[in-house]
């Protein structure tokens, strides 16, 4: 297994995720050799399935699984650099207010 930089892995640690939270993939991995690469094939599905505008919850419910199980993969994901976190447009905004 690639060892992660202690940034990235700090950050992971530290991040509050939600059932509202957006994730994008990340350009540079968006290729089958990467996507290959992934151990599980919920993981593969849960990262073909992140686009930004779909929340962790909304991935949950597409696949039928529990949000929190969502959640652990994209802590993965984010940890190997295949996700990155998507910012609330400001439709999304609003509608928190």
């Amino acid at each position: 297994m690639q060892e992660q930089p202690l940034e990235l892995s700090m950050l992971a640690q530290r991040t509050h995720m939600s059932e509202l939270t957006h994730f994008r993939r990340n350009a540079a991995k968006v290729n089958s050799l990467y996507i290959e690469q992934l151990d599980y094939r919920r993981e593969r599905q849960v990262y073909l399935l992140t686009n930004g505008k779909r929340t962790i919850g909304q991935i949950a419910g597409l696949l039928g699984i529990r949000p929190i199980e969502v959640a652990h993969m994209m802590k993965r994901l984010l940890e190997q650099e295949y996700v990155e976190f998507a910012p609330l447009d400001e439709d999304e905004m609003r509608k928190m207010r």
